[in-house]
């Protein structure tokens, strides 16, 4: 089969495909042929050396997300079957219940080998079957950045048709999270440097929208659009919690996911958290279970994941620019088989 590695050093030059021998089946694993996958900020990052894990070992077979057919299954398997369209979960052993350092001590394409290949192996019960609405592709986008706003609004918030919902930028997390929030008709605030995407927000349903390129203080414009009470939650990718924390309300949650603006010595420190936040929320994803309730709300209520463009497997380092370049709008998708 052909897959991608990630050679070091880390670089873009070094992530490389070439020819493997397929993987072999154990007892209660399936095989997947792999017919696309989904990029992550995460993908770009790990690519271009921004950070790593402990004992990471190199190379290895980069990215997450994966959506593909069932070819072969193991001898003990009993809940999938030859021919079951599936998407594997971030996390292998993390299949239901609460986060814990031994479910999530193995995350795809980072910790242990991704799904950038032909076809992967995995356990029957990191992976959650596809309901027939969806492609691929749309399968695919779900298992990291969609969880991760599942898990947030949905497992963690709760969310109600009275709360409010700040989310930064147009990337996977955020435009899931502002599909999720309007599902449970929530308010949403959106933010972005484009007006062209602001304006793909408010077609989505987004309620306010700020850019903070005119608006760079736009914790104050938070404040202000929501007469001065502040948002409910956040959803902080951004890498700015000092301002994300000034435009919670009093008692509200912040959820935090990454920062895909990098390092940033010129933002403001967070310094002493207010007494009134109720919690700042550390978010990684989530589990199988969580995927599958997902796919399933999802598809009940005839929504799709956004993809922002779609790239051949031979142009996996083309998908990654793109993806540095930030100029997507919600998922980047790479067709594999």
């Amino acid at each position: 089969m052909k897959a991608y590695k990630l050679h070091g050093p880390k670089s873009l030059e070094n992530f490389k495909l070439s020819d493997y021998d397929e993987p072999t089946v154990h007892d209660h694993e399936v095989k997947i042929q792999v017919k696309a996958v989904s990029l992550n900020f995460r993908d770009w990052a790990l690519a271009n050396g921004w950070f790593g894990y402990p004992g990471e070992k190199l190379p290895f077979i980069p990215f997450s997300d994966a959506a593909g057919v069932v070819t072969e299954v193991g001898s003990s398997v009993t809940t999938l079957q030859v021919g079951d369209r599936v998407a594997a979960n971030f996390f292998p052993d993390w299949h239901d219940g609460s986060f814990s350092a031994a479910k999530t001590a193995r995350s795809l394409g980072g910790s242990t080998d991704g799904v950038l290949a032909e076809y992967v192996t995995f356990p029957e019960n990191s992976v959650a079957k596809v309901p027939d609405s969806f492609s691929f592709a749309e399968a695919a986008a779900f298992p990291c950045a969609g969880v991760t706003a599942w898990h947030s609004l949905v497992v963690q918030a709760q969310l109600k048709p009275t709360d409010t919902v700040l989310l930064q930028g147009t990337g996977g997390v955020s435009i899931f999270g502002l599909q999720i929030a309007k599902l449970m008709g929530a308010q949403v605030i959106i933010t972005s440097s484009s007006e062209e995407k602001l304006t793909q927000a408010r077609e989505m349903g987004a309620d306010l929208v700020i850019n903070y390129k005119e608006t760079p203080n736009w914790d104050e414009q938070v404040r202000a659009l929501t007469q001065g009470q502040g948002v409910d939650y956040v959803l902080e990718v951004a890498g700015q919690m000092a301002r994300s924390v000034k435009a919670l309300k009093a008692g509200g949650s912040i959820f935090q996911i990454g920062a895909v603006g990098g390092p940033n010595d010129e933002a403001p420190n967070l310094g002493m958290v207010p007494i009134n936040t109720q919690r700042i929320q550390g978010i990684y994803v989530g589990s199988t279970q969580m995927l599958t309730d997902m796919l399933h709300a999802f598809d009940r209520n005839q929504l799709k994941p956004v993809i922002s463009k779609t790239f051949d497997f031979d142009q996996a380092k083309e998908a990654l620019a793109y993806m540095g370049s930030g100029s997507h709008f919600g998922k980047i998708v790479v067709q594999v088989g």
